[in-house]
C-alpha cells in the first residue's frame, strides 16, 4: 500500500496516476499531521481492505488493544475441546 501526505506536493497529482496505485495494493492517505484520512483501495484487493481495517481499529482503540494484550492467559483452544469433549463423555454416563 502507497502512501501519499496531503499537501502542496500533491495537490495536483493526476487521477490517473492515483487510480493506478489503487490497483497495486491500494492508496493510504494522510494529513500532513500523519493523522490518516483516508485508505483508497480496488474491490478485488480484498488483503489490502483487512489491513486497513485491523489498522484503523488499532489506532482508535489503543486503550483497548493494550487492556487485551494484558488479559492474555486462560485456556487455549485445545483445552476449551477437551473440556468439553470430557464435560459430554460425563453427561454421558449419567
Amino acid at each position: 500500500m502507497s502512501t501519499i501526505i496531503l499537501g502542496t506536493e500533491t495537490a495536483n497529482l493526476p487521477l490517473g496516476q492515483l487510480l493506478q496505485q489503487v490497483d497495486t495494493g491500494g492508496i493510504e492517505v494522510r494529513d500532513q499531521q500523519g493523522n490518516v484520512v483516508a485508505f483508497v483501495l480496488s474491490p478485488v484487493d480484498h488483503q489490502a481492505w483487512v489491513y486497513s481495517e485491523a489498522q484503523r481499529d488499532l489506532e482508535e482503540h489503543p486503550d483497548e488493544l493494550r487492556q487485551a494484550l494484558g488479559r492474555r492467559g486462560g485456556a487455549s483452544t485445545a483445552q476449551l475441546l477437551e473440556n468439553t469433549a470430557a464435560a459430554a463423555q460425563q453427561a454421558n454416563h449419567k
